[in-house]
């Protein structure tokens, strides 16, 4: 059998067992790339290096990307020599692919079949669940236009399938299909007619109307939404008049729980602070800040955020006590920017931030390569304005069900806080909060999977001896998911309570879940990543870990323990070691580092932190050790006992 590319969702090589096959992002991204040509242009074609280190890296300096080519180039040789087999082919100018050395999920999605129109569907419909390249991160402007034209693509071509399909359609099964693919289609334009008439009639034939008009109404408003946050405030009008037409005045009274109603309350406040970070002088640091100010502008346009002034906020940004004039001033949302430079690669990272519960909503990272500020800026500016647009209106749609009562939200916010101290007596009195909040609203989504927290820590700090506690914290995960199934914290909360229950699969089916609907959730991605860990697929586990990372660059203590552990799985034990020294506090990672010091040798290490353990845990015993933590795979029950048998234990 061959080595498996998939590209749809996340980019990753399967080897013929079926695990994740370690290879460079870079090197994956090139075959897909390369992959895409020869499907278009013939295979067997040489593509020109330079070429492909521009696709990649996007910058005009042509020796920097030629020698980040070079680097690369470097790895995915090393990488293909430990596999026994030649993907990518690299000449003195150029590089190709061996499209016989693999099988790939693009050319199953280019492959003609004959399986009927029909078939065809249900095989397209299957490819595209996920986006194309869903999960990268952080790419080359260029990368990301590519990318953005290869899902235009796979869009028409299954608009196209469809529309052969549907005269074909008679069983229920067939109906099922066309309604899938429509929803499909449906999420990338909703405001295309035809679509919405087919998803219609399917619907109907299910006896499910109402479904379908709750599915369009719910969408209008994301529409509305989508539209709202442009730079141009003509095309603004002229949207806001189409789904202003026909429809009665807002109320400003708001209904409450108990019967009664409230009058809406002012706007949240949203702040955009200039960028910080590196110290250097010139042109990007001042793009960078006219850009953040193009973004405040725009803003401005809508009805739905109350936008602080720029001189106002460039105040903030340079007060020595930021979280007290961000109180004073009723500010609701801050979106903090920062210049970062890594290995000479400057960027724009930004994250918004909800400044009641200190929450990432939202984060991202702009290339600010030499040059392509000045040429994108605009398109950058109407992606964050968009972004935030989109996330502010979701996370006050989410508050709303129980700011009413602003008891509620006062007990919900003191859970917050206490729950993340990691002591057993915050985490009683933050259990405490939360119960008193569901007190006065009793479906509330937030305090229930914050309750299910509880529980989770309790049964961690107590050193995991009550199952109890499990089986509680999973009801309330459950018990979140049915207050709100748009909920990412609900499902997050189920997959860690599965994990330590031993059920892997459900485990990372709820996470997986949570990633859907909160992409930018760095701590629902960490846990995913540390369940991937347990259930034997650590190279997919370091992706998202390090996904969640840079969505959370100055990570919590679990992050940095979860890429520990994905690293040692994969035999990278001195990269763990590296990992366990950013932690704060690495006595919980004791072990771990006595394992990685044995795994290399180093027996006067690993015997140190052995006895650091034993006088922790005196009567730590690995094989008992082993039975209560979860793998899914033998391999990494072994791999462990080895490395704490060399180790001491």
């Amino acid at each position: 059998m061959k080595l498996r590319l998939e590209s749809f969702g996340e980019l990753r090589l399967i080897d013929p067992a079926g695990r994740p096959a370690a290879f460079p992002e870079k090197g994956l991204l090139s075959i897909c790339y390369l992959l895409d040509r020869d499907l278009r242009d013939g295979a067997g074609s040489e593509y020109p290096r330079s070429a492909l280190a521009r696709f990649l890296w996007d910058s005009h300096d042509n020796s920097d990307i030629m020698a980040n080519l070079r680097k690369t180039i470097s790895r995915i040789q090393a990488r293909q020599a430990e596999l026994g087999t030649e993907l990518l082919v690299f000449t003195a100018t150029g590089v190709r692919v061996k499209p016989d050395a693999l099988v790939d999920d693009l050319s199953e999605l280019a492959n003609p079949g004959g399986e009927g129109a029909v078939g065809k569907l249900r095989r397209l419909v299957a490819i595209l669940r996920q986006d194309f390249l869903a999960g990268l991160a952080d790419q080359s402007v260029s990368t990301r236009q590519w990318i953005a034209g290869q899902r235009d693509r796979h869009m028409a071509v299954l608009v196209d399938a469809l529309k052969t399909a549907l005269p074909m359609a008679r069983s229920r099964e067939d109906v099922s299909l066309i309604k899938e693919a429509a929803l499909r289609i449906f999420r990338e334009a909703p405001d295309d007619e035809n679509i919405r008439r087919i998803l219609l009639g399917a619907y109907e034939s299910e006896g499910q109307l109402e479904k379908a008009r709750r599915l369009f109404e719910t969408n209008k408003h994301g529409l509305e939404s989508a539209f709202d946050i442009g730079l141009d405030v003509q095309a603004l009008g002229e949207i806001r008049k189409i789904f202003a037409g026909g429809q009665p005045p807002q109320s400003p009274a708001v209904p409450l729980n108990d019967g009664g109603v409230r009058v809406a309350g002012p706007l949240p406040r949203l702040v955009l602070l200039p960028p910080g970070g590196t110290e250097a002088a010139g042109a990007p640091p001042m793009l960078s800040a006219a850009l953040i100010e193009d973004v405040t502008i725009g803003l401005c346009a809508l009805n739905t955020v109350s936008v602080v002034a720029p001189h106002t906020a460039d105040r903030i940004a340079r007060n020595a006590d930021k979280a007290e004039l961000i109180l004073r001033h009723s500010i609701s949302y801050v979106l903090d920017t920062r210049l970062t430079d890594h290995a000479g690669v400057r960027a724009l990272f930004v994250q918004l931030i909800h400044a009641g519960s200190d929450e990432v909503i939202w984060a991202e990272r702009f290339s600010l390569a030499k040059y392509e500020l000045i040429s994108h800026r605009r398109d950058i500016a109407r992606q964050i304005a968009r972004e935030l647009a989109g996330q502010v209106r979701r996370h006050e749609t989410m508050r709303d069900s129980f700011e009413g009562n602003s008891a509620a939200y006062h007990s919900y916010l003191l859970g917050l806080r206490d729950v993340k101290r990691l002591a057993l007596p915050d985490v009683r009195r933050s259990r405490k909060a939360f119960r008193e909040a569901l007190q006065h609203s009793a479906d509330f989504a937030p305090a229930l999977s914050g309750l299910s927290r509880t529980f989770l820590v309790e049964w961690l700090l107590t050193a995991r001896g009550d199952s109890e506690l499990l089986g509680l914290a999973e009801d309330y995960a459950n018990r979140a998911i049915v207050a709100d199934p748009s909920f990412a914290a609900g499902f997050r909360e189920l997959g860690v309570a599965k994990l330590y229950l031993g059920d892997l699969d459900e485990s990372v089916l709820a996470l997986k879940i949570a990633e859907e609907l909160s992409p930018h959730y760095a701590d629902g991605i960490a846990s995913y990543a540390d369940t991937l860990v347990h259930a034997s697929r650590p190279a997919d586990a370091l992706a998202k870990i390090e996904r969640a990372i840079s969505l959370n660059p100055l990570s919590p203590t679990d992050y940095l323990w979860t890429a520990a552990g994905a690293n040692f799985a994969l035999g990278h034990y001195a990269e763990a070691l590296e990992q366990i020294a950013l932690m704060d506090d690495r006595t919980p990672a004791d072990r771990l580092s006595a394992a990685c010091w044995a795994m290399l040798g180093d027996m006067k290490n690993a015997r140190i932190y052995m006895r650091k353990v034993r006088e922790i845990y005196p009567d730590f015993d690995v094989d008992k050790w082993l039975s209560v933590v979860p793998f899914k795979e033998q391999w990494q029950k072994e791999q462990y006992r080895e490395a704490l048998r060399r180790a001491g234990f």
